[in-house]
């Protein structure tokens, strides 16, 4: 699997820009690209949605596998707030 800098990069050079080039056109400096690509930064989600939309490519792929552990991993945050919200509502304290 590719590291986001890497998937960066290939869509940075698909389009053969500079990275000052590539980051204009999303408000960020290529000095900001340069760590990305480089992994000595990582990129926040509304970034890479930029990215995504700006270049209309595909930046996340996210397998089905993947996707069901996450869905359970919420589930479980989701009844973890629920009964804290409980315990909050019949006025207990942690």
């Amino acid at each position: 699997m590719e590291k986001i800098g890497e998937k960066i990069k290939l869509i940075r050079d698909h389009f053969n820009l500079s990275q000052d080039r590539f980051g204009k056109k999303l408000g960020l400096s290529g000095k900001t690209i340069s760590s990305y690509e480089n992994h000595k930064a990582t990129p926040p989600l509304h970034i890479l949605e930029k990215i995504s939309e700006t270049y209309n490519v595909k930046i996340l792929e996210v397998s089905s596998d993947y996707r069901s552990e996450i869905e359970l991993e919420l589930n479980k945050m989701a009844e973890f707030i629920d009964s804290m919200r409980e315990m909050f509502r019949n006025g207990l304290s942690l």
